[in-house]
């Protein structure tokens, strides 16, 4: 199957079944992150308590786990909704944002790393920084670009993690038995980096999308990894549609905002079609 009429079946399969994506996520980003899922088909719970947040994962569908503003309650609620993932076997995403600006941070997203997600999205200088085990980041800006990562990132894959790398251009790299794959996906606005809450959203909906992968039978026949890549980067390409089409509206990064959630909402999988995708395989996995 065309990674364009996948995105699309898997987009209408989204919104028929509104997969149920707990985010332990920004508390800066909570409820754009959530308007973000809610637009495009799918349904948030910011579940962050240790209390709670394993058991909640045992009926969650998907999980984004996101260190932006980590509190001492979400970092121990991490802990345990990656543990209910790991045990049931469902895809989740990791977003280290900030990987390397301070030791504790750093020592925790790679405990989470190691801890096995199906999916890491961050920025260049993340993606560098995972694969390295070195950090370079300032704040939650990239100090590389999206080419500077993509060695990094074909390493993550090969170790069976798809890398999805955020920037003027994404890139999205996974690995299957024989070879590398890297879907590149052009467009998007130039606004988004004005708006908080932007990256953070699209791990989130890149949960989402994963989640609806691992249910849906006509994504059965490809092997696990390459039916999760395909499946970030359909949520990639959602992402993109809408902000282009928000940009052609907007005045400025509020009105962006704004007519980014009804992008998100008004996608249909020809607008994911006419969307600017390069794929390219080569070398071993």
């Amino acid at each position: 199957m065309e990674l364009k009429d996948y995105a699309g079946a898997l987009l209408e399969t989204l919104r028929q079944r509104t997969p149920l994506v707990q985010c332990i996520v920004n508390t800066v980003v909570q409820q754009f992150a959530a308007n973000v899922l809610l637009a495009a088909g799918a349904s948030p719970a910011m579940i962050d308590h240790e209390a709670d947040a394993a058991d909640f994962a045992e009926i969650a569908d998907g999980l984004l786990i996101n260190f932006g503003t980590p509190t001492s309650h979400q970092y121990l609620s991490a802990d345990g909704a990656i543990d209910t993932f790991a045990q049931s076997g469902k895809p989740w995403v990791l977003d280290p944002v900030g990987f390397g600006i301070s030791a504790h941070r750093t020592s925790r997203i790679m405990r989470a790393l190691n801890s096995g997600p199906a999916i890491v999205r961050g920025n260049a200088s993340e993606i560098i920084g995972l694969a390295q085990q070195s950090g370079s980041a300032r704040g939650t800006d990239s100090t590389h670009s999206v080419d500077d990562a993509l060695a990094a990132a074909a390493s993550l894959a090969q170790a069976g993690i798809v890398a999805a790398v955020s920037g003027e251009s994404d890139a999205i790299v996974f690995a299957d038995d024989s070879a590398t794959h890297t879907v590149t996906i052009t467009g998007g606005s130039p606004y988004m980096p004005s708006v908080i809450g932007t990256g953070c959203s699209l791990g989130a909906l890149t949960a989402a999308y994963a989640a609806t992968a691992a249910h849906t039978r006509q994504t059965q026949d490809l092997s696990p990894r390459v039916r999760t890549g395909m499946a970030a980067a359909a949520a990639h390409l959602h992402f993109t549609s809408a902000a282009q089409a928000a940009h052609t509206q907007a005045s400025g990064p509020g009105t962006f905002a704004a007519h980014f959630l009804d992008g998100l909402h008004a996608v249909g999988p020809d607008d994911l079609a006419r969307i600017e995708t390069a794929w390219t395989t080569g070398g071993t996995a």
